[in-house]
């Protein structure tokens, strides 16, 4: 079953093979929004707000059910007959290795978040879980976790691996070339060249281009912390700025390096090192109770999934976003808007795979290190919280940053340890970033599937400048709302991917 359909954009000049109106327009839109939010931060950051919380009243519900239908779909496709199905021709080899594809989905999907937030997110719904719990009581401490492992679980992987399989799906088993545009062939035909295919891809290289300057200023401020925590240096806006300049020679020189060398090896690199942390922690500190803490947080996980991916919070959700809007909902917004973005780049690696090999890849195998990660760093955590050992709760209320660096204060070795996660956060921000600028690179090349250097370089270069200029200005956080308003129109976009695909493999013999 093929279709050669191509989409050859018009300019071959010095930048290589590109389309002239997704990069001009996509250029225009980023540095827009910048401008708007250097020149007037609290304007920009109040329209932002105002629409963030507009969406999660009224559409919280529609997000609910669309993500746990994408997670009913992937679960009937990988147990049908389509589950055989090569994504790609028959009987072709998957390009990587099954260890490198893995380390690469994860350090581009995810790794700036655990780190972040392996630590923080469990302490904030232990001293204030939504349901079931008093907070800060030895009741909360397994909501806890059960919360987070539903922020950062199945229904969050599900998101990317929709996108992913609809996009590797018309990529490699039609030959078309790679883009959100394409995945959306089946209901759109040969539409998909036209105005709403570029609109979709347009929305995708914004969205991907705002998600990943505001995960790479997220994790300058842990840089921030660990720097001062590891060689007692205080970072001021001058030090931010070089630190980020680093990076981004860092992830554009990977990005151009191509996915066998620097994706490649900083990812495989990236697994190692964050392994051995997670070892640390649960060989050096409280074991019993981490392990006890994971059967425990793992089985109310599963025993409450149908619950939790349905529960809206209607009383309080018609009337203001609180506790929903600011956490589930607003998570679900941030895997769809960074669907195109992960989806289309776990795609680009997944030549050869299974339609099951890929979503049991997708889905099952970052779900068990989710399970383990926040169990082992954030039960960590909790336990240091609970028994007095230190104020884990404070630190992180004065700088989310400084949740993991402050937690291997009580341990020994706790220093070596420390340069360990200060050196595996910034192989994390490469590798998202420079996942993120070969992406965005390949949907202004109109699929290409190795774009041209000058293109990677433009788009690797502007990501980091928006992060640099809205960190200085304040409008970081305004930024990353926009990206998550991006995710209502993608939110639709998805569901189309999902019936797309339906209507493709059903023509399947």
């Amino acid at each position: 079953m093929a279709n050669n359909v191509k989409e050859t954009p018009k300019s071959n000049g010095i930048l290589g093979q590109y389309d002239p109106k997704l990069f001009w327009s996509t250029l225009i839109l980023c540095c827009a929004i910048t401008l708007w939010g250097i020149m007037a931060p609290d304007n920009f950051s109040k329209a932002m707000s105002s629409s963030q919380n507009w969406i999660s009243v009224n559409f919280g519900w529609f997000f609910m059910l669309s993500v746990s239908a994408f997670i009913a779909f992937l679960a009937w496709v990988g147990v049908s007959r389509y589950g055989d199905i090569s994504l790609g021709q028959d009987n072709e080899k998957p390009e990587f290795s099954f260890g490198s594809w893995i380390a690469m989905l994860f350090s581009c999907g995810i790794g700036i978040g655990f780190i972040f937030w392996g630590v923080a997110e469990p302490l904030y719904h232990y001293m204030s879980p939504p349901y079931l719990a008093k907070g800060a009581t030895p009741g909360a401490a397994p909501v806890a976790m059960q919360i987070s492992l539903l922020h950062w679980g199945i229904h969050g992987w599900a998101c990317y691996a929709i996108a992913g399989l609809a996009i590797a799906y018309t990529t490699y088993r039609l030959k078309m070339p790679l883009s959100i545009a394409n995945s959306l062939h089946g209901i759109l035909g040969d539409n998909t060249k036209g105005f709403w295919g570029k609109l979709v891809d347009f929305l995708a290289a914004f969205a991907t281009i705002a998600g990943i300057a505001t995960s790479l200023g997220m994790g300058l401020m842990s840089i921030k912390f660990g720097i001062n925590h590891v060689f007692g240096a205080d970072l001021g806006t001058t030090g931010l700025v070089v630190v980020m300049l680093f990076l981004i020679v860092g992830y554009t020189v990977s990005a151009v390096s191509g996915l066998q060398r620097g994706i490649k090896y900083l990812s495989n690199t990236n697994m190692v090192l964050a392994f051995f942390v997670l070892l640390f922690f649960l060989f050096a500190g409280p074991t019993k109770f981490l392990l006890n803490l994971m059967v425990d947080s793992v089985g109310q996980y599963f025993s409450n999934f149908v619950f939790m991916s349905f529960w809206t919070d209607p009383m309080a959700q018609a009337s203001e976003g609180k506790w929903m809007g600011w956490w589930t909902i607003f998570y679900w917004c941030w895997w769809i808007a960074w669907g195109p973005f992960v989806g289309g780049f776990v795609a680009r690696i997944s030549k050869g795979r299974t339609i099951r090999e890929f979503i049991f890849g997708v889905i099952l195998v970052p779900l068990v290190i989710t399970f383990v990660w926040f169990n082992v760093v954030g039960g960590s955590a909790l336990h240091a919280e609970m028994n007095g050992t230190l104020e884990m709760y404070k630190a992180i209320s004065a700088d989310a940053g400084s949740g993991i660096f402050t937690l291997l204060t009580q341990y020994p070795l706790g220093g070596l340890i420390s340069f360990i996660v200060f050196f595996n956060l910034i192989i994390f921000l490469i590798t998202s970033a420079d996942s993120a600028s070969f992406f965005v690179a390949m949907i202004i090349s109109g699929g290409e599937l190795e774009p041209s250097t000058p293109v990677k370089l433009i788009f690797g270069f502007l990501i980091g400048s928006i992060t640099v200029v809205l960190l200085i200005t304040g409008g970081l956080k305004a930024l990353q709302t926009a990206s998550i308003v991006a995710a209502l129109p993608f939110a639709f976009v998805m569901v189309g991917m999902m019936v797309s695909t339906f209507l493709l493999l059903k023509k399947e013999k």
